[in-house]
């Protein structure tokens, strides 16, 4: 019963002296409370114009990311923005956008290969990257 006792208070002690290093943050994680030395030399408004300009710079980012090109393939036909396009049309839709555009190619059960690899091929050559084959 005494060794048990005895393995308890240690435990405790070890628990005890671990929190109070935690605590008062010997291990660098204190509560906080301390006064600092640092010398925070960016105002407010500084801060605020830096934020300001990186929002900015991420909206126009999200738009150009946002923007994107829905195409279908049925059969030997191509339809963008619910219009059968021919092949000659499309492809200059698509070169009025920039190369950063995401492409989204569905693809019907019905779609022919070659009708699929035509335009594939052209992306490719016309150096659109961001391009997706998916199956309906």
């Amino acid at each position: 019963m005494k060794k048990v006792l005895a393995f308890i208070l240690f435990v405790a002690a070890i628990a005890a002296i671990i929190w109070l290093l935690i605590h008062f943050g010997i291990f660098g994680k204190g509560s906080g409370s301390g006064k600092g030395k640092g010398d925070n030399s960016t105002s407010i408004s500084e801060t605020a114009e830096t934020e300001e300009k990186n929002t900015e710079d991420v909206t126009t980012e999200e738009a150009a990311k946002a923007e994107k090109l829905e195409i279908s393939v049925s059969k030997n036909e191509y339809v963008y923005n619910n219009n059968m396009t021919s092949f000659d049309d499309l492809i200059k839709i698509i070169e009025e956008k920039e190369k950063s555009v995401q492409i989204e190619i569905t693809i019907d059960d019905t779609a022919a290969k070659n009708t699929v690899d035509e335009l594939t091929d052209k992306l490719d050559e016309l150096g659109y990257k961001n391009y997706k084959k998916l199956d309906k």
